[in-house]
């Protein structure tokens, strides 16, 4: 049975990823610079991705295993942005076959299931981030931490970003017994939660992380992915490897 799910709220969401603090060096490249596109069209957050603004954004699409090493395989996933006046758009193409969403709780441990995960830096040179965690269930975990050893989730998952967001399922959530096609995540981040560095102009640049989790029947233990090559000793606290992210004009 198959059946598409559709779930639009505000989510409080950044993932703290505890179990990702240990990773093998994979390459020293440097992933390229990513454009993200200005646009004058309304975005439904609906997770439909309908939009034409969103077949003009650049799509990343290759990803790096981070664990388990040896991984045979990589879920196939695309991660695309752009922005506006008032929010950073975001979008997560997963193909899943074993869509499992952990908890429909929001700040819970969601990378205990299936999730994808953003983490923004806007300044290298400054020890504040951002992460956001979601869930295909449209369940969200995000923080702002002030520094990486600061304590992270259990301390800083109470902060909220006012972001939007929308799931659609392609299959039966949290049902092993059938197989899946995928999920997509559509988010709009509004720019007053990113308060220190506050909304960017033409040319801004900051620094990204892009990432996921896939849980599946298929697999032995958990799919790790990350965006970027080379090391991860921090796991996705890693921003030392994030690529960077430039606002550009249409």
């Amino acid at each position: 049975m198959r059946k598409t799910i559709v779930i639009l709220g505000v989510f409080v969401l950044v993932t703290v990823c505890a179990g990702c603090q240990s990773g093998a060096p994979l390459s020293s490249a440097k992933p390229d610079v990513y454009l993200v596109r200005q646009t004058d069209e309304t975005i439904a957050i609906d997770g439909r991705l309908n939009e034409p603004a969103w077949q003009r954004a650049e799509a990343i699409s290759r990803f790096y295993v981070f664990r388990p090493e040896g991984a045979d395989a990589i879920s196939p996933t695309q991660v695309r942005m752009l922005w506006d006046q008032e929010f950073l758009y975001l979008c997560f193409q997963c193909e899943d076959a074993d869509i499992w969403s952990f908890s429909d709780t929001p700040d819970d441990s969601l990378w205990d299931g299936d999730v994808a995960e953003f983490f923004v830096k806007p300044y290298r040179d400054q020890r504040f981030y951002y992460e956001f965690v979601f869930a295909p269930n449209g369940t969200l975990y995000d923080a702002r931490y002030p520094s990486r050893g600061s304590g992270l989730a259990s301390r800083f998952k109470g902060w909220s970003s006012g972001a939007k967001i929308a799931t659609t399922i392609n299959g039966t959530d949290n049902d092993y017994h059938d197989d899946d096609t995928g999920y997509i995540i559509e988010a709009a981040i509004p720019w007053a939660a990113f308060r220190e560095a506050g909304k960017p102009a033409t040319g801004t640049q900051w620094t990204f992380g892009a990432f996921r989790y896939d849980y599946s029947k298929l697999f032995e233990e958990p799919l790790l992915l990350k965006s970027f090559p080379g090391e991860a000793t921090q796991g996705f606290h890693s921003y030392e490897s994030y690529g960077e992210m430039r606002f550009v004009s249409r």
